[in-house]
């Protein structure tokens, strides 16, 4: 089941309000991920984690274009009695990757426009499956002009996928063949920025002016709008689709970027789970079932777009659908591989 944490007021009181009600449950991610890093990196987790902390310098980045999510990690931290630099470390998922040198490939993200106009979008978060079990919903209050949010993640963490009330949606997938960098914003704060916007166009010029850290694309949906940017340290180009009412996205560039080598099977698994999901959602007029199913897809067992392994990013943390029309917003997400737990409607 999945566990929904409301979330109100400003960013310190948020922060300190979420890491009470899932103090257990973050002490219980937290652990797991010091195994796995352990066990991934032959180094005490404690140990590696305090080493990233110390060589790398996102907090300059953080504190000049997000500092009340520096806020609310540091409430996460109080109210989950956790120690504040590991609360920290534990939000730096992909330049944790970068830190380790692994080129990590995950997750699977669409978004579909309609002819009235109305937008569809949803991702697959493929993570370790040591994330399993500690997923949340958070459902995050309007605060001043910003909206309010329902975001996806694991406990801790401040976000990994979401949709807003003003109707803005943003999915985000790996690109590890572009550059990253020790510095930069992270990820989970890119994202949580984004959806502080209240249209599509003002968070397009937020993806197109934040210095990102890692190599990540963004998908951002709204009534009547989809945008897709492939940005890395390097910069950000806005991939442009075949039919600009349809972005499909796994693994690998699609615009024109200059792009590292990389292995035929990490290629071959990218290429095939894109395949899946534009042969399912590129024709007609899809709807909810579609979409879900696609999320669901096996269609190459293989390179599954649905993966229910273990392993490293062998495993579907979870997923989430959102359809934005003017002034509504729906949204249903899984905790889990969907194809093993479903999705729950959730609302503001």
């Amino acid at each position: 089941m999945l566990q929904i944490v409301d979330m109100a007021g400003d960013a310190r009181t948020r922060g300190v309000a979420c890491g009470r009600a899932l103090a257990g449950r973050i002490a219980a991610h937290m652990a797991d991920w010091e195994r796995w890093l352990a066990a991934a990196t032959g180094r005490p987790g404690l140990d590696y984690v305090r080493a990233m902390v110390r060589d790398t310098d996102y907090r300059t980045a953080i504190a000049a274009h997000t500092p009340d999510l520096m806020e609310e990690v540091q409430g996460l931290a109080e109210g989950a009695g956790a120690d504040p630099d590991l609360v920290y470390g534990l939000q730096l998922m992909d330049e944790e990757w970068f830190y380790r040198g692994r080129a990590i490939q995950k997750c699977t993200s669409f978004a579909v426009v309609e002819p009235g106009g109305d937008a569809w979008i949803g991702q697959n978060m493929d993570l370790g499956a040591y994330t399993d079990g500690h997923q949340v919903m958070l459902r995050i209050a309007a605060d001043g002009d910003r909206p309010a949010a329902l975001v996806f993640t694991t406990a801790g963490v401040i976000g990994l996928m979401g949709v807003n009330d003003a109707g803005v949606g943003v999915c985000v997938n790996s690109l590890p063949q572009l550059p990253a960098a020790p510095h930069g914003l992270p990820v989970a704060f890119v994202l949580r920025r984004l959806l502080q916007a209240r249209s599509v166009t003002e968070a397009a010029e937020l993806a197109c002016t934040l210095p990102h850290a890692t190599n990540q694309h963004y998908v951002i949906a709204g009534p009547g709008a989809v945008r897709a940017f492939e940005t890395s340290s390097a910069g950000v180009v806005e991939y442009m689709p075949p039919d600009p009412a349809r972005v499909f996205h796994t693994n690998h560039p699609l615009s024109d970027v200059e792009a590292a080598p990389e292995s035929e099977a990490a290629r071959r698994n990218s290429v095939r789970r894109l395949a899946s999901v534009t042969a399912r959602l590129a024709q007609g007029r899809p709807g909810l079932p579609e979409y879900q199913a696609a999320l669901c897809a096996r269609d190459d067992p293989e390179h599954p777009v649905c993966r229910e392994g273990g392993g490293n990013i062998g495993f579907t943390c979870g997923a989430m659908i959102a359809r934005v029309a003017p002034g509504e917003v729906e949204a249903w997400a899984s905790p889990g591989p969907p194809r093993r737990e479903g999705f729950t409607a959730v609302g503001f």
